[in-house]
């Protein structure tokens, strides 16, 4: 009787530690559009720093010189090639990924477009869509392309870049920068109506603002230094990516875990 109780004793030993091992020796995957700078680059640089697998894309690699410097540092991050308006690198890119789970998809790449050619009686419609190709098309463009990939991992989890200017609270009260505005706010209804399909396959589709943050995206709007600096910004919006729930997904949410006024 006693060396049947060791005997199982030893087996549940061995079951525990072999899923405590499993779990440890687990290591998930980020990829992150737009890595070559602001936010983006500090989301590459806090995940790899966590010791996340780090897919971190860039419209021209070979110019993204402080994404390159950060790859040289955390060998668990690499740097791929991604325009998000061009549907065959998206394809490649999946293609090349295709069968390796991502447990978090974050649709950083965004542009404001130039400033004046979206004010009133300047609008330069080519402008527009050159905005709306990269806010909008391109986020619904890599969701779809890498929905396998994030249903297939643990975490299932896809971020999206919304702003306050997508607000029709906000927006109303700043001048001028239509196209960048009309852009975060049909990214919010296309991330909010694909966070209702692809529920259906138990991923997670949020949609999150990072604030006004120093980055030349802010400089373009004219309110450069106002902001807060990224790496106070991209560690709130990680901090809210760990603990979203399905439930979340209703709302858009900022950086420091308040709910953006629609």
């Amino acid at each position: 009787m006693k060396i049947i109780v060791k005997i199982v004793v030893s087996l549940v030993l061995v079951s525990f530690i072999s899923t405590s091992a499993g779990s440890e020796t687990y290591t998930p995957t980020v990829l992150i559009t737009g890595s070559n700078r602001g936010i983006g680059l500090e989301f590459a640089r806090q995940y790899a720093e966590k010791g996340w697998t780090v897919i971190a894309t860039a419209r021209t690699p070979r110019k993204a010189h402080e994404l390159k410097k950060l790859a040289a540092a955390y060998k668990n991050l690499v740097i791929e090639e991604l325009d998000v308006t061009d549907e065959a690198e998206i394809a490649a890119l999946a293609k090349k990924y295709n069968g390796n789970p991502i447990d978090v998809l974050i649709n950083n790449a965004g542009i404001m477009g130039a400033a004046s050619k979206q004010k009133y009686g300047q609008f330069d419609y080519r402008e527009l869509d050159k905005v709306m190709a990269v806010n909008v098309v391109g986020p619904l463009r890599i969701s779809q392309a890498f929905a396998d990939n994030v249903a297939a991992s643990r975490q299932k989890k896809m971020v999206c870049m919304s702003s306050g200017m997508g607000s029709m609270k906000i927006s109303q009260y700043a001048p001028d920068l239509y196209f960048y505005k009309i852009s975060k706010a049909g990214l919010n209804i296309a991330m909010g109506t694909l966070a209702k399909e692809l529920s259906k396959r138990d991923i997670i589709v949020f949609r999150l603002a990072p604030g006004m943050v120093n980055t030349r995206l802010l400089e373009q709007s004219g309110m450069g230094g106002k902001g807060i600096e990224p790496k106070e910004s991209v560690a709130g919006m990680i901090t809210m990516i760990e603990k979203v729930t399905p439930q979340m997904t209703h709302e858009v949410y900022v950086y420091s875990d308040k709910k953006l006024p629609f």
